[in-house]
């Protein structure tokens, strides 16, 4: 479980999406509205980059501060069900992207090793 700490800011952004979805808070909106594009500009960059073999090679982590990919998997879908549920399907939207490109960096990564 020491990967948690890893994936903190991951559970915080579902976590404000679920006070969004059941408040209408203003400002989870706005967390909302400025981290989407922003976690979606830098999956694609990381896709386009090749970040995942920079990362590989600079800097290993020991294979129990990673988070498993199912929990990243879960999030994101959360996170889309939410937001369609909210019916913001723009947002939805960005996240399904985001759903999907982590899933081709995964696969990705899994094929090189």
């Amino acid at each position: 479980m020491a990967w948690l700490k890893n994936a903190l800011v991951d559970l915080l952004v579902t976590a404000v999406i679920i006070i969004y979805v059941i408040t209408n808070a203003s400002w989870g909106y706005w967390v909302i509205v400025i981290y989407t594009p922003l976690i979606l500009l830098l999956k694609v960059g990381a896709i386009a980059g090749g970040a995942g073999k920079v990362v590989r090679k600079t800097g290993k982590k020991k294979e129990s501060d990673t988070a498993p990919n199912w929990f990243f998997h879960l999030l994101y879908g959360a996170n889309l069900v939410l937001l369609l549920y909210a019916n913001w399907r723009i947002m939805a939207g960005g996240w399904a992207v985001i759903w999907i490109l982590s899933a081709v960096q995964e696969a990705r990564s899994s094929t090189k090793k």
